[in-house]
């Protein structure tokens, strides 16, 4: 019996429950307010309210307080899934670890990562995993915060991938979208022939049972049908079901979407099979996730163990640093004076008698004078080069913000239906800006991870999300620093 909790931006929802093979028994489904502003995102901002709430849950339910696992949706808890060699625990986690190590973890100071195994191809020898990545404060500070509300936290996982693999079995053969309602958070999960494809998460604004609430899943179903279409796709996308609205509401969401576009039958999320509920099914869709955290994973490598490693490996190496710093340089002063002495005692004898006749040579004498001269011509004419040099290569490598960058950007907003507006460009910090703006959100979306993979930009930032007056289009303000131009080695300065 494990008992597994949901934080979402309004409340804690508890489940507890045991699993038995692909199989998962929930005896108790619970939930409790979370105070406003306590939690954002996944992110903890008020700790001490965090605390109180999860302390005055347990005790209202009287709930056991071991073997508590935490399930969380946020963009600090980032989580993927890849391909890795049949390998042991320890090397599959090295190699998460140098495979992931890019550019989109580049936020994160000290990332620590955990993973579990989803399947295992025996024909291609390789595992199917889910990585997760957070950076170690953001586990400590969970860690922390169960241990003072008494409860001891024995994982931490991201809700989305545990969701897609708790569907994955009742999807098996079918084209089907899952959408995950949780507060103003809508999560899109999709797979073509029973194949896990793609997820994302967007913002809802409307208000359910509203005719602009249907238009913005509409918009999430037609992003699906326009990912398909990239990947060349042939299937038909015809069911959505829905999780985190009661059955009245579902219905009228599907009488809305019908009145929009007649191929989509939108129904409520049932439990799969072999997830049995001890009150019934009707709680169901509004706590996906924490029942989706009941299904026993296969643990390669826990986030939470991954952590502890990382400070105790921390520790340990500062405890090695303080004790070896003093024989290191007792032992190296030691050296350097044996070294000194050992060279002085054998050279000064055997030279001093041919170093003294050489100097009072007149001819040496000359010649010395001579190189002298030239030495000091040439190391002047050296400065100089060198200095033309490092000019040239700075020049070279100056990024040049000419119209071919304006047209790389319109090239990746013209497939996404996406406008782009100039707006400044700062010579010295190599910074564009630029507003992108479109009908629809994850159209942005798409536009700026295509910037992303160009490699005329060192970086890509985005803020703002903001909705024009008249409500039709949404746009965002994009910051692109253009990368240094590769400076030819080869050429020389005459």
């Amino acid at each position: 019996m494990s008992e597994v909790v949901f934080l979402s931006n309004k409340d804690i929802q508890i489940a507890s429950g045991s699993s038995s093979g692909k199989g998962i028994k929930i005896t108790k489904l619970v939930s409790a307010p979370l105070p406003e502003g306590a939690v954002l995102n996944g992110v903890v901002m008020d700790q001490d309210m965090v605390i109180e709430a999860i302390k005055s849950a347990w005790q209202t339910y009287k709930l056991p307080k071991s073997e508590v696992t935490l399930i969380l949706n946020s963009p600090q808890l980032r989580a993927n899934r890849i391909d890795t060699p049949m390998l042991s625990d320890k090397k599959i986690t090295e190699f998460i670890s140098r495979e992931t190590s890019s550019s989109e973890y580049g936020r994160f100071q000290k990332p620590v990562t955990g993973w579990y195994l989803v399947a295992k191809d025996s024909k291609a020898k390789t595992n199917k995993v889910v990585y997760e990545k957070a950076e170690a404060e953001f586990i400590n500070k969970y860690e922390e915060i169960f241990d003072k509300a008494g409860l001891k936290l024995k994982a931490i996982h991201g809700g989305v991938q545990l969701a897609t693999e708790f569907f994955a079995g009742s999807s098996a053969g079918k084209t089907v979208i899952y959408m995950i309602l949780d507060g103003n958070s809508l999560v899109t999960i999709f797979f073509a022939s029973g194949k896990y494809y793609y997820d994302s998460t967007t913002r809802v604004f409307a208000q359910p049972g509203t005719p602009e609430f249907a238009r913005e899943i509409y918009n999430a179903i037609s992003s699906i049908r326009q990912f398909m279409s990239a990947q060349h796709l042939t299937e038909t996308v015809k069911d959505v079901l829905f999780a985190g609205l009661t059955q009245p509401q579902v219905s009228s969401l599907a009488n809305d979407i019908l009145n929009i576009d007649s191929q989509i039958d939108v129904s409520v999320v049932t439990p799969p099979s072999g997830t049995t509920i001890a009150d019934g099914s009707i709680g169901f869709p509004f706590y996906i996730y924490p029942i989706a955290g009941v299904r026993r994973v296969t643990e390669g490598q826990s986030i939470l163990k991954a952590t502890k490693q990382n400070v105790v490996q921390s520790e340990e190496r500062k405890s090695a640093m303080k004790l070896a710093i003093p024989f290191a340089i007792i032992l190296g002063i030691v050296a350097l004076v044996y070294l000194s002495l050992t060279l002085v005692l054998n050279a000064t004898k055997k030279e001093l008698k041919e170093v003294q006749s050489y100097i009072n040579n007149p001819d040496t004498q000359a010649q010395v004078a001579e190189y002298d001269a030239m030495y000091g011509n040439m190391e002047d004419i050296g400065k100089v080069q060198g200095g033309a040099n490092l000019l040239h290569k700075y020049i070279d490598s100056y990024p040049i913000p000419d119209s071919s960058v304006n047209a790389k950007i319109l090239s990746a907003a013209k497939p996404h239906n996406v406008d782009v507006d100039f707006r400044s460009y700062n010579a010295k910090t190599g910074i564009f800006k630029i507003t992108a703006s479109s009908p629809v959100v994850n159209d942005i979306n798409l536009f700026i991870a295509d910037l992303m993979t160009m490699d005329i930009f060192q970086d890509i930032d985005y803020t703002g999300y903001e909705i024009e007056p008249d409500g039709t289009r949404w746009q965002i303000n994009v910051v692109c620093t253009l990368a240094a131009r590769d400076a030819d080695s080869s050429k020389e300065v005459n």
